[in-house]
């Protein structure tokens, strides 16, 4: 006896894989880098769920791989139910999830890919319309495969009998319904985006058509960093995000990072318990590891990972307290070859009411006034948030690896003669997380004393 139908008998599934450097969208490398890539695919996912939301009367499903990745897909597609892909392949797995969802008590069930992120609502409401009258419905790809198959009863052998990923997998399918007896229904063609040519057309015509259609694949694409080839992305400058516990920020971060005149994003990941790297990964970043706690040790390790072709390396903070865009600022009087190191100096921009706590702020004043007395620096400001030629830093054999990596870094250029400026930048509120250094009483007190025994420790006179 089959269970009860659900409430929507019609059920919707969008396959999808979690994305991961290397494992998704590999024939896209290149033209991306294997972490644009994947960065890119969660664009097509997310557009893709929307396009199922846009489908009305269906209960929506998320048929994802690997088997670990219940969790994400929970996150992404709160509102979708989940259905992990069992198979030995592809055909094993769509036979697998249709099968069960038509034995659990639904009238139809469709399942349609991820890798069109700009398919038509109307084609998929169209595809159970069809269902109606007939018993399979495919919806033609470009490539010669299909971007949609539903059934209103199983049909192992249209699945299990075809070998997908071919030319011919809609040649083959439509022979075997054939053989069957089955009445077919042909949506619209329509294609997929697996390789560099696709994505070109791709571009092409989301540049075309200003509908409002896939809108953060169209937002992904219209970045700099993801209109060049690999190895011809603009830019001689590595920003470098020292990152603990940041997930709920970084990709955002990461994002508007590399809307910069950047060649790279390096976040470093100082240990962190949650999905740091995964997110920044998914933004565009590399990720390097850096296990040993301590904002100097993730610096350092950002640095040591930047591309041979990098020039100037930037620092800013993981939680978004800094603003990405106001980085021409500091990189401007680099460029001008007027400063070998910009500290962007929140009292000569603006600082957000309760971003900053008094005990911080008296820190600030008093290592700033100590910059002036011992190294006739006229700071006003740290400035976490800078820019520095890499070849200065490599130069200053830094050891501080902790708090004080921003004051050794300073007090050192100044002693070798660097020509030092600074720059106005905005402080807001961190935007996820807990501060590190102000969030307790103990990090304030125990940054503090390191800071300032830093700017000591290396005075001319001591």
């Amino acid at each position: 006896m089959r269970p009860p139908a659900p409430a929507a008998a019609r059920a919707l599934l969008v396959i999808a894989k979690r994305p991961a450097p290397g494992q998704t969208k590999t024939r896209l490398s290149p033209p991306l880098h294997p972490e644009q890539a994947a960065a890119l695919y969660e664009c097509f996912l997310r557009d893709t769920l929307d396009v199922a939301r846009a489908v009305p009367h269906v209960s929506r499903l998320v048929h994802y791989a690997p088997d670990d990745a219940a969790g994400y897909f929970a996150t992404l597609a709160p509102d979708f139910g989940l259905r992990p892909q069992v198979g030995d392949n592809l055909g094993q797995r769509l036979d697998q999830v249709l099968t069960r969802c038509l034995r659990e008590g639904f009238r139809q069930a469709v399942i349609m890919d991820s890798d069109s992120p700009t398919l038509p609502p109307a084609y998929v409401a169209r595809a159970f319309s069809s269902l109606e009258t007939a018993d399979v419905v495919l919806g033609p790809c470009e490539d010669g495969g299909y971007y949609l198959i539903g059934l209103n009863q199983p049909q192992p052998r249209l699945l299990r009998e075809v070998q997908m990923s071919t030319p011919h997998v809609l040649r083959d399918t439509l022979a075997l319904a054939g053989q069957a007896g089955l009445r077919v229904a042909l949506l619209p063609p329509w294609y997929d985006v697996d390789t560099a040519q696709e994505l070109e057309r791709l571009r092409a015509d989301l540049a075309l058509h200003a509908n409002g259609a896939a809108p953060r694949t169209r937002a992904f694409l219209a970045r700099p960093s993801a209109s060049r080839p690999e190895g011809a992305r603009r830019g001689n400058v590595s920003v470098i995000i020292p990152a603990l516990n940041e997930a709920g920020c970084i990709g955002e971060l990461v994002t508007a990072a590399l809307a910069q005149p950047v060649s790279e994003v390096i976040v470093a990941d100082n240990g962190s318990t949650d999905d740091t790297a995964g997110a920044a990964r998914r933004a565009g970043a590399r990720v390097v590891a850096e296990p040993r706690r301590g904002y100097g040790y993730a610096c350092a390790a950002g640095a040591a990972a930047a591309g041979p072709g990098a020039e100037v390396l930037v620092f800013i903070d993981g939680d978004f307290s800094f603003a990405p865009d106001e980085m021409p600022r500091l990189l401007a009087p680099l460029a001008a070859g007027t400063a070998d190191l910009v500290l962007g100096s929140r009292n000569l921009g603006s600082i957000e009411r309760g971003s900053m706590p008094p005990p911080q702020r008296f820190g600030n004043w008093l290592v700033a006034r100590l910059m002036r007395g011992l190294y006739h620096l006229p700071l006003t400001d740290l400035g976490p948030y800078r820019a520095v030629r890499r070849d200065l830093l490599a130069g200053l054999d830094m050891r501080e690896m902790t708090f004080g990596w921003t004051t050794e870094m300073i007090v050192k250029a100044a002693r070798r003669g660097a020509r030092i400026a600074e720059a106005p930048v905005s402080y807001r509120a961190r935007r996820a997380g807990q501060s590190k250094v102000s969030g307790t009483i103990r990090g304030t007190v125990l940054a503090g004393y390191t800071i300032v025994g830093t700017a000591l420790r290396y005075a001319e006179w001591s």
